[in-house]
């Protein structure tokens, strides 16, 4: 990243425990075997009743969760409670997990989530539901009166599908700042002049490309492509399977720019790294934004929370609650207008353009730019949008930040573009 008061390069770095009893009262209800099969069913004997007999969840990409849901109805006046509890919690888990029905209480909703174990590879399971009550009132455990269970199934799908594309019209906008919006801070001089800017149709990731996408592209061509170990993050490429959801780290330029070649391949479709234009077009709406998040006149903040800590991006001292790279689907209060996520912090995205940072007062004709062509500028890469270790002014969306190509840093990822 280039420093701006030197001028030079640096590199910166539910409950878990259940009673023995409602155990043991399942596995007599069972006759101890595992798993109740429906048609067992003593629901209907309690006044339970469940709104499905089975769960095929929908297929579900690597690092992702799906969520279904299921109506429990109660239709007698004895006091009870459910207990809930799925058979792998690595695959499938339920919440809640215990729910007390009564006269007033009658329905409940459980929400239930899948998250795969495997690619192309079926997860199944059950869920189970162990109705109890005091029917006797000198007794001090509860009696079983109803069991149940539910079928649950899912399916993990492959990793490079995954790519999320959202459609960005193309349109003018203006590009950087004016002098006097930074108060003449030489510091912001390489976004000086503002300047309307136009771009054709494309698309752009909704996030940031994830180690477990990576990782798809990463075990064909391994070696050469092997992201940078960390002592944050781990060591490659146990953190792509430790952590599939997550941003990759600490891969290249000339690393991004060869997985978007990957990925073209794969799909028969145009992928590569945004220009710095498209990148700042995305982030702003196409409109005048500081921050993605950032209010033009007449717009209401939908996102705030009751005590006003909304957390908008993952930046350095943010109170974001993660130490180092987060989900990329985290932030949600922090989308771009467009739709995509993180443009602001967790990490530096790469861009397609050398930086030069006296482009913007080129005589270019700024439609559809590529990025300076000047050869006393081709050492350096353009890097957008800041990062977890950075504060949030790098993170604005003008900010323009530069990184030798072959530098493999631990703050620096990217996302794609697709072009039409």
């Amino acid at each position: 990243m280039l420093d701006r008061s030197s001028k030079h390069i640096y590199f910166r770095p539910v409950r878990s425990l259940r009673p023995a009893f409602f155990l043991l009262l399942l596995l007599a209800a069972c006759d101890t075997e595992l798993p109740i099969e429906p048609e067992e069913s003593r629901f209907s004997e309690a006044g339970l009743s469940l709104s499905v007999d089975a769960i095929n969840f929908d297929p579900t990409f690597m690092g992702r969760t799906s969520t279904s849901t299921v109506e429990v109805e109660y239709g007698d006046t004895l006091e009870m409670v459910l207990i809930l509890f799925t058979s792998d919690t690595a695959f499938f888990k339920v919440s809640p997990d215990s729910v007390p029905f009564s006269k007033k209480n009658r329905n409940v909703t459980l929400t239930l989530n899948y998250t795969p174990g495997a690619p192309d590879t079926v997860d199944t399971g059950y869920l189970f539901l162990v109705a109890l009550s005091y029917l006797d009132t000198l007794k001090t455990e509860p009696d079983t009166t109803g069991v149940d269970s539910l079928r649950l199934a899912g399916v993990g799908q492959g990793y490079f599908l995954d790519m999320e594309m959202i459609f960005i019209p193309g349109g003018t906008f203006t590009m950087g700042i004016d002098s006097a919006s930074a108060a003449g801070d030489i510091r912001f001089q390489d976004e000086w002049p503002a300047h309307e800017v136009t771009l054709s149709d494309f698309f752009v990731g909704r996030y940031e490309v994830t180690n477990v996408q990576y990782y798809e592209f990463w075990k064909e061509v391994s070696p050469d492509h092997t992201p940078r170990d960390t002592s944050a993050m781990g060591s490659w490429p146990n953190v792509a399977l430790n952590r599939p959801n997550f941003p990759v780290i600490g891969a290249s330029w000339a690393d991004a720019t060869a997985f978007c070649r990957w990925l073209s391949l794969r799909t028969g479709e145009r992928y590569t790294l945004p220009t710095e234009a498209q990148w700042e077009y995305v982030a702003t709406g196409g409109q005048r934004r500081e921050f993605p998040w950032s209010l033009l006149e007449g717009e209401t903040d939908t996102t705030s929370t009751e005590n006003g800590s909304t957390v908008y991006a993952n930046i350095r001292r943010g109170g974001d609650g993660y130490t180092f790279t987060a989900p990329v689907d985290a932030f949600q209060a922090g989308t771009s207008t467009f739709g995509p996520l993180n443009m602001a912090g967790n990490v530096w995205e790469w861009c397609l353009d050398w930086y030069d940072p006296k482009y913007y007062r080129s005589e270019e004709i700024f439609v559809d730019p590529q990025g300076s062509t000047d050869p006393e500028h081709q050492t350096f890469k353009v890097i957008r949008g800041g990062s977890w270790l950075d504060d949030l002014h790098e993170a604005r969306c003008t900010n323009r930040a530069a990184l030798a190509p072959e530098n493999q840093e631990i703050n620096t990822g990217f996302r794609v573009v697709r072009l039409p």
